[in-house]
């Protein structure tokens, strides 16, 4: 499962409420941003003066600044810092990376919009957190671009949508759509009452993000693409109208498999009952469909049961989620006994063949008991 997103980690919108409630000081925030220029001040020692055994827990943090970030003419400083704590290592940097990286994104100052685009290509031998990283960073874009309204800022995710990694490139299309939808929670519940439309995109951004939705080669990106267009209330893209996608079905730790082929206009929840049906399985229990292989909830689709958990997966058409030949995913079944089944898109023809859809095509194996 995902870590907590930046952009969530502070409650912002709150505490710019609490601002006006509370009258917080000027001279309060400066205490608070004193504190914060403490806690670089500890990190540049231990950087300059390593103890023998390396161990950044040792240095008591006060992590999220109040939540005021740093003094404008503190952000370079950290900036350096975060560089110098990846390459020194040690057990904890990646916490103390994620103190300082949460400090300049709070800071809210346009002049860390070149630090963020850095960060989407810096990666360290072995680096175990390149991903977080660069989620800080173009999360760091989206709050600039809400809190600020920088147009430099949306450039720059504009730009990173065009990333040459694609996951870089799936997060930068995810966080524009944050950037450009976001609504107060106060004013998210007025447009529920009021049934409004959700906020409108220029219509250059929105062409642009058409256009990843249907020519961008990996999955993330236009699935992402198609969840923005889909979230700001637009057409979303169907891939071959009247063709058939072929999807290798395997139950993890078993030697069994179902190839079942359906429609583009069919849906996940009619995946879910195909896949039940060809192995033989009471299909009466809670699943979802992951589909970037992990639970996270930017891909994740649940049973129309939970109604909490939006997305549906009645309501994921096949065509319409760019899916690409090859692709991986996951199907949850069963939260008590955690059946999983890795599914593969074997093959996407833009003609359907007669006969009835879903079907299964290839079996491999006896399908196990459900219940054992």
């Amino acid at each position: 499962m995902r870590r907590d997103d930046p952009l969530d980690e502070v409650e912002w919108t709150l505490l710019d409420r609490l601002i006006g409630e509370m009258k917080i000081s000027p001279e309060r925030i400066a205490a608070l941003r004193a504190a914060a220029r403490a806690v670089l001040d500890r990190i540049t020692d231990y950087l300059d003066n390593p103890p023998q055994r390396r161990s950044w827990y040792d240095i008591p943090r006060w992590e999220l600044g109040g939540g005021f970030g740093l003094a404008a003419e503190d952000v370079p400083r950290a900036q350096v810092l975060c560089g110098r704590v990846a390459e020194a290592g040690g057990t904890g940097s990646r916490d103390v990376q994620e103190t300082l990286l949460s400090l300049i994104s709070q800071t809210e100052d346009s002049v860390s919009i070149p630090f963020w685009v850095e960060l989407l290509d810096y990666v360290r031998p072995r680096d175990q957190f390149a991903e977080r990283r660069r989620t800080y960073a173009l999360a760091g874009l989206a709050r600039l671009v809400i809190k600020r309204g920088d147009a430099s800022a949306l450039a720059a995710l504009r730009g990173a949508m065009h990333h040459r990694q694609e996951g870089v490139r799936a997060l930068a299309v995810h966080y524009l759509g944050r950037a450009l939808l976001f609504e107060e929670p106060e004013d998210q519940d007025k447009a529920q009452d009021e049934e409004r439309p959700p906020r409108p995109i220029a219509p250059d951004v929105l062409a642009e993000l058409n256009e990843i939705a249907v020519s961008d080669p990996a999955f993330g990106p236009r699935f992402q693409a198609r969840a923005v267009l889909r979230e700001a209330g637009q057409p979303v893209p169907m891939d071959n109208p009247d063709g058939v996608y072929a999807f290798k079905v395997s139950l993890k730790r078993a030697k069994v498999s179902r190839t079942i082929e359906l429609r583009s206009k069919q849906t996940l929840d009619d995946l879910h009952f195909a896949i039940q049906n060809a192995f033989r399985w009471d299909s009466d229990h809670l699943y979802s469909f992951y589909m970037s292989g992990e639970e996270d909830d930017r891909y994740t689709f649940a049973c129309p049961h939970e109604e909490d958990r939006p997305p549906w997966t009645d309501e994921a058409i096949i065509g319409e989620l760019g899916l690409v030949k090859g692709h991986q995913f996951t199907y949850l079944f069963d939260y008590g006994d955690n059946h999983v089944f890795g599914i593969k898109v074997e093959d996407i023809r833009s003609q359907a063949g007669p006969g009835k859809y879903p079907r299964v095509v290839e079996k491999q194996g006896d399908a196990p008991e459900q219940y054992r």
